[in-house]
């Protein structure tokens, strides 16, 4: 998979959670924000200013798989803005439709009213083969994530207080930045 590939997978799973999440009636248009080292990493590249990695990003708009849709790429103070229309967010939730555990997973977590269990039984509905991380971190308790990152290749953190659950879902670049101890619980 090119650095290209691995943007634009995470321009579409990012707007399909937000699908999932918000709706789609109410948008026009989606926009995500990335900053400079993030698409560094996605892109594999080494790029030190803005401006040279928005030269290479046009080369992105010019030779993107998807002619389905349009991405409007600007420079929104430090991070780059990329959005997509509604005809976009139409090709990318047909080309999604069938990410179940996604679906799945946002259906529960949206409520807020979900404890570990509830995740628990989403993972291995799709594969026994995950990890269950109890984690020491002032905003997480634990993380999952599937051994084999072609079912969904995030990982996902959750925590639980009186009021409910909550969950951020990252790659592993953002993952690695939290530098926290963990303990493997076995299931």
């Amino acid at each position: 998979m090119t650095g290209f590939d691995r943007l634009e997978e995470n321009i579409e799973t990012t707007i399909y959670e937000g699908i999932l999440k918000l709706g789609k009636e109410r948008n026009d248009s989606f926009s995500i924000y990335y900053d400079l080292d993030l698409l560094n990493y996605l892109l594999e590249t080494n790029f030190k200013t803005k401006e040279e990695c928005f030269q290479y990003l046009n080369e992105f708009m010019n030779n993107s798989k998807s002619s389905s849709y349009e991405i409007k790429i600007s420079l929104d103070n430090k991070r780059f803005r990329f959005t997509v229309f509604k005809e976009g967010i139409q090709f990318i939730e047909n080309k999604n439709k069938e990410n179940y555990f996604l679906r799945d997973m946002i259906e529960t977590v949206k409520t807020h009213h979900f404890n570990l269990e509830d995740i628990l039984r989403i993972f291995k509905k799709y594969s026994n083969d995950f990890i269950c991380e109890n984690i020491d971190h002032e905003e997480f308790q634990y993380v999952l994530y599937f051994k084999d990152t072609n079912l969904d290749p995030y990982k996902y953190c959750f925590s639980f207080d009186q009021m409910g659950g909550y969950y951020h879902r990252l790659l592993d670049y953002y993952y690695k930045d939290l530098d926290v101890p963990s303990n493997e619980i076995f299931l």
